[in-house]
């Protein structure tokens, strides 16, 4: 299957007579104040002449050292998309079951499908705002006994965030013969977050982190994922050399010895959070109840919506790709840039 993301298609802004920087992107959900200076100044000292490390061994120590898990509890990426192939290459053969709480990010199916394994669904409804009903979700588990479950927390693109008691009980479920993907890419921005941390005690989850979203290096491509040691070699021994490069590797660097620009961002997102939320309810288009840096917003028609936003140089996730042809997903990016879109927003429901 192919996955449709967000972020530029150069060949449709070309056909629209539009370059990036003419256009404000709302359809990736990362930083809103862009990379840290100390990571730009990482990406331009980088030794662009060297091989990177395979290992990524400094990076791992450092993570290891900003964790407080074992270096062999950690494997480094090329984004947490590569993570998600390669463990479900690793771990899910071709006759088993991958277990998808949806909707969410498009790769988790993508992966199961390119293994030929089974792939099953736990539904949200939209009429309860995407939650999840968890004991169905624990039954469903238990009826099926997936080798992997994926669960996107917080989801995209609907921004709903369990909580540890419910991961728990689902970790609980899946049992030590599966393994529960807990995708953490979105917590770093998320309101009321809490560490996922512990749960590697529970010997059946692997947690991943995408620094794409946090630090705002979706150009140069890094996640990382953190799990029991037999699993990180084990998937480990399926990935390509080099998969990492140098530039990667040193603004990753960078970017964990910087936090403050993690927290300067949540402030701002906040702010333009909430500014969001109450100018769309304004509008009649609230959006669905979100703990991430994003909004699923109900749209008569999402294709047309997003269509009629980039004539008007405002580019939005149109979420028909995950089964939501009625829903467009907002980034959260500064509260000035948000009164653009809002603006832009008002005119698309004047005229079309």
């Amino acid at each position: 299957m192919t996955t449709v993301h967000g972020g530029f298609d150069t060949a449709e802004l070309r056909a629209a007579n539009l370059t990036r920087d003419e256009v404000l992107d709302f359809s990736s959900n990362i930083n809103p104040l862009g990379p840290s200076p100390r990571v730009r100044q990482a990406a331009a000292e980088a030794d662009l002449s060297a091989y990177p490390d395979r290992e990524c061994l400094v990076l791992r120590e450092a993570l290891a050292a900003h964790l407080g898990v074992d270096i062999d509890q950690l494997m480094v990426g090329n984004g947490s998309t590569e993570l998600i192939h390669l463990l479900v290459d690793t771990h899910v053969p071709p006759w088993a079951t991958c277990l998808v709480f949806a909707p969410t990010f498009g790769e988790y199916e993508a992966a199961a499908d390119a293994t030929g394994a089974h792939v099953k669904f736990v539904a949200a409804d939209a009429a309860e705002d995407f939650a999840w009903r968890i004991d169905a979700a624990v039954q469903t588990i238990e009826a099926t006994r997936p080798e992997m479950v994926f669960l996107c927390n917080p989801n995209n693109p609907t921004g709903v965030y369990l909580d540890r008691e419910s991961v728990e009980r689902l970790s609980a479920a899946v049992g030590q013969n599966g393994l529960l993907v807990l995708d953490t890419s979105y917590v770093p921005l998320a309101d009321d977050r809490w560490d996922a941390l512990p749960l590697l005690q529970c010997g059946n989850v692997v947690l991943l982190r995408s620094m794409t979203k946090d630090h705002a290096l979706a150009g140069v491509r890094l996640g990382y994922m953190a799990a029991q040691p037999e699993v990180v070699a084990a998937t480990k021994s399926h990935q390509p050399p080099w998969s990492v490069n140098g530039v990667a590797q040193a603004t990753g660097l960078a970017a964990l010895a910087d936090e403050a620009h993690v927290a300067a961002a949540r402030e701002v997102i906040a702010e333009a959070k909430a500014y969001l939320q109450a100018q769309l309810a304004a509008l009649g288009v609230p959006a669905i109840p979100s703990a991430a840096n994003f909004m699923l917003v109900r749209v008569d028609d999402a294709t047309k919506v997003r269509r009629a936003l980039l004539r008007r140089r405002i580019l939005v996730r149109d979420c028909t790709s995950f089964g939501l042809p009625d829903c467009i997903r907002i980034a959260v990016r500064r509260p000035e840039e948000c009164a653009r879109l809002i603006a832009a927003l008002r005119d698309v429901l004047a005229h079309g």
